[in-house]
């Protein structure tokens, strides 16, 4: 009688700690990188991947009566090319006119639903969300008190 006794007080506690476990993992917030992706490495041919990564295609299915009549999001290139044009573009120190200049405006630049942060970002930064309403990338352009770029943020939209 005491070995059943011990062994349900030890799968309640494996149960307990395997919970406690799985809550913690998913309170971390975004992943510095999809565990599922392979990386994408810097940009071969940066201006094909400047126009590619804008790229957007119709949602599937009812994506909400406050997306319009024919939403559109990311499609899976855009959210590669945008993620070699990161990886290859150096910001840290030019202006909000620069940044534009180079990478296009993040709120006209597309026609897709997705152009609001997912992530919270920094105040008076430029959000670049590239989203297939799925998954996709968040970058956070993050400027300084002289109005140039102190760090750009990566984060992953699951």
């Amino acid at each position: 009688m005491k070995c059943r006794w011990r062994w349900l007080i030890l799968s309640v506690a494996v149960l307990g700690v395997g919970s406690s476990v799985w809550r913690t993992i998913d309170r971390l917030g975004p992943e510095p990188f999809p565990l599922h992706h392979g990386g994408d490495a810097v940009s071969a041919d940066l201006a094909a991947d400047l126009r590619l990564m804008w790229e957007t295609q119709p949602l599937p299915g009812d994506a909400g009566p406050s997306a319009g009549p024919n939403p559109k999001g990311s499609t899976d290139p855009a959210i590669h090319a945008a993620s070699r044009v990161f990886n290859t573009v150096d910001l840290v120190g030019k202006t909000r006119d620069e940044v534009v200049a180079q990478l296009g405006d993040p709120r006209a630049s597309s026609d897709s639903v997705y152009n609001f942060p997912f992530w919270p970002a920094p105040s008076g930064s430029l959000v670049y969300r590239f989203d297939t309403g799925a998954y996709g990338w968040q970058f956070n352009v993050v400027f300084g008190l002289r109005g140039r770029v102190t760090e750009v943020q990566r984060h992953w939209i699951h």
